[in-house]
Parts: structure tokens; C-alpha cells; sequence
């Protein structure tokens, strides 16, 4: 089932640090937000049609009806509800256009806006030429260039991203403000027996302001309970709502990709959503010393990477009334370069392709996954 959601006014995505206003005075979010967050949304808002007594799921969750628990899972693990896709996304001429998270092996000279990008590549002719903190083994990414380069922020558009994942370099990007503004906005903790404020309570909060048709696509699977055609939930956090309908979009085009992937027997996958892998930065079925192993039970031999800095994956449990253990996690727009060691390239599609890569938290949509050619 495929749906773009709307939001309804502004919208909080909180970062993954603990947050209690007062505490700390500004309270930082996070856009695109995570896929568990709209995981979460659908859960609840499936709980909340298939069981109205809501405030049993914590307390009596053995009265739940079997097929309503086979979706939405236990307060102790999930459901078959599974995420399949999720970008952001802008309603375009009748069409609607997915926007992904920009890939860190793009560049552009440094200081300069609305200039030419630039794509890094895996190259072994600096090997032993220059000292980084690469792990041994791997080729480091460059572009051959006199002038300095420097990572881009915004989003690649599904055109954009189909000319990229071909092998090309895109000729532009989005930035961020043609999808989204951010809000800053001021509150004070109150003591609630006292009914008045506390002194030190004073904090701000990040929100996000969509631009007209710009919300967020989701492909989920797994659920014969959420209404199929439209419906208002809930999305973030302050209790802010967001608009679904049921929708159409066309995907990026494989041919092409996979022609240059056979070209070259080597391939990159780049995350549109972050990733929890057991053993840090490293897929979880990659020997971190040959740099050998398997993803989705393919053989791949792992060149090289490009990835960002590891962000925190937390939230609240409302039904522990909690915040839930943090983890770490590879953002999106991270980079991995492969060779492939066996397979076809129509088995790597089918084994990657819009698949999740993720060690953990696949259901709630963690590790999803594009393929390209290099």
C-alpha cells in the first residue's frame, strides 16, 4: 500500500537526545525524521481504529484480538507492519516527486552556491600517498581537483537521483528551503501541582514548515487493517496530525543502472534511510579484516565508503512512558562501494534493491537501500 502523507500545520521531529524542557533550551529535530517515526505513527493509528480502548495495549495486551496483534506487534516487539518505502516527496503537475537525502560521495567547490557538483570516487593511486583514518584496505573517494571541495546539503530529486545511480553527474540539486523551513519556538515548563511555571523552564523547540504539497511518501506492507483510502493520524511529536491518502508514483528506472553495474562488475548502495548495523559503521555481514561477505545473502567484496556521522536513534515509548534506548546509527546519504563476487546483477536487484540493508529495525524501515553503478 502506498500513501503520501500532508501535514496538517507544523511538525516536530526530535533528534534522538533526551529532551525535558527545562533541562536543557533547545531542543534540536531532525528532517527528514526518521522512518520509525512514521512506523510509529501508522502503529498507533491502526491500534487506534482496530482497538478503541487504546490504554489496554500496555496493560492488557493479551485481550487484543489475534489479527490486530499480528500487525501492530506487543509493546515488546513489532508486528508484521513493515515500511517499504519512504522519502520525502512534493505533489508536481499532477505527479508526485520523491526527494532523497543528498549521497556523501557528492561535492562541490567549496564556498560557492549553485555551482557544478561533483561525484567522488573509490581510487587506489592515493594509496600510500596520503594518511587518513581510513581502515586499511580501502580505497579512499576523491575527485581530481586544484580547488577545494566541500559536501552539499538538500536533496536529490527521483530525476536527479536516476541520472546519479546511472554512473552521470547530477547538474543540480535541491536545497532544503524549496522543501521545508525550520520554526523555532519558545515554551516554559510549568509544575502542574502548582499550576504555575518553574524558574529555569524556559527552552526552545526546532519544528518544520512544509512547503504547499510537499509531504512524505511511505510504502507499507504487512496490513489489511489501515483504512486503505484516506485518514488523519498522528506524526512527531506535540501532538501535531498529518494527512494520508492513498497514492501512485512512478519509481527510478533499473535498465540503466543495471547496464553500467555490468559494465564494470561494481556497484554502490546508498541508504535513503539510516542504518543500525551490529557492528558500527560496517555492514553486520562484512568481515571488517578481508572486507569479504554477504548482504541480503549476496557475495560482495567491500571497496570502499563514503558515510556521515554516526546520529543518535531514540524517541519515547508511550507505552513504557519512557524514552527508549538509544542507538547509533549510519545516516542516510551514506555510501557503500562494492564488487560483486558471483551473483548477476538481476539477483543484486533483487536482493538490494529498495530492500533493507540494516541489521536492525528493518520493519520500522531502517536501511533502505538504492543501487548504482561507479
Amino acid at each position: 500500500m502506498r500513501l503520501f502523507i500532508e501535514p496538517n500545520d507544523i511538525l516536530m521531529f526530535r533528534d534522538g537526545k533526551p529532551f525535558s524542557g527545562g533541562d536543557d533550551h533547545f531542543a534540536r529535530g531532525t528532517f527528514p525524521p526518521q522512518p520509525s517515526t512514521v512506523y510509529g505513527a501508522l502503529r498507533s493509528h491502526i491500534l487506534s481504529i482496530a482497538r478503541t480502548e487504546y490504554d489496554k495495549f500496555a496493560s492488557d495486551y493479551d485481550s487484543i484480538p489475534e489479527h490486530v496483534k499480528k500487525e501492530v506487534g506487543t509493546p515488546a516487539e513489532n508486528g508484521c507492519l513493515t515500511i517499504r518505502q519512504f522519502a520525502v516527496a512534493k505533489k508536481e503537475d499532477g505527479c508526485i516527486q520523491q526527494y532523497f537525502p543528498m549521497p556523501r560521495d557528492i561535492a562541490k567547490e567549496k564556498g560557492k552556491e549553485n555551482d557544478s557538483l561533483y561525484v567522488l570516487k573509490p581510487d587506489d593511486k592515493l594509496h600510500g600517498k596520503i594518511m587518513t583514518d581510513l581502515p586499511a584496505g580501502l580505497q579512499h573517494v576523491w575527485f581530481p581537483s586544484e580547488n577545494a571541495l566541500e559536501s552539499v546539503t538538500g536533496f536529490l530529486s527521483q530525476a536527479e537521483m536516476s541520472v546519479y545511480l546511472s554512473g552521470r553527474t547530477p547538474d543540480k540539486w535541491t536545497e532544503n528551503k524549496r522543501l521545508y523551513e525550520t520554526e523555532e519556538r519558545t515554551g516554559v515548563r510549568k509544575n502542574r501541582t502548582k499550576r504555575s511555571v518553574e524558574t529555569g523552564g524556559l527552552y526552545s523547540v526546532e519544528y518544520y514548515r512544509l512547503n504547499v504539497n510537499v509531504g512524505f511518501t511511505v510504502e507499507v506492507e504487512g496490513t489489511q487493517l489501515l483504512p486503505p483510502e484516506s485518514g488523519i493520524l498522528r506524526l512527531g511529536g506535540d501532538n501535531r496530525t498529518a494527512f494520508y491518502t492513498k497514492a501512485a508514483w512512478n519509481g527510478i528506472p533499473a535498465e540503466v543502472i543495471k547496464k553500467k553495474i555490468s559494465e564494470t562488475g561494481r556497484f554502490k548502495i546508498v541508504l535513503t534511510t539510516p542504518a543500525i548495523f551490529t557492528n558500527g559503521w560496517i555492514p553486520g555481514g562484512i568481515d571488517s579484516n578481508t572486507r569479504n561477505g554477504f548482504l541480503n545473502g549476496l557475495e560482495v567484496k567491500l571497496i570502499s565508503a563514503c558515510i556521515g556521522k554516526p546520529i543518535g536513534i531514540g524517541g519515547f515509548d508511550l507505552v513504557k512512558g519512557r524514552p527508549k534506548d538509544m542507538k547509533k546509527a549510519v545516516p542516510a546519504g551514506s555510501v557503500y562501494y562494492f564488487e560483486l563476487n558471483g551473483s548477476s546483477v538481476d539477483e543484486l536487484f533483487n536482493g538490494i534493491w529498495l530492500k533493507s540493508i540494516s541489521d536492525e529495525k528493518v520493519r520500522e524501515g531502517f536501511g533502505l537501500s538504492l543501487i548504482g553503478g561507479y
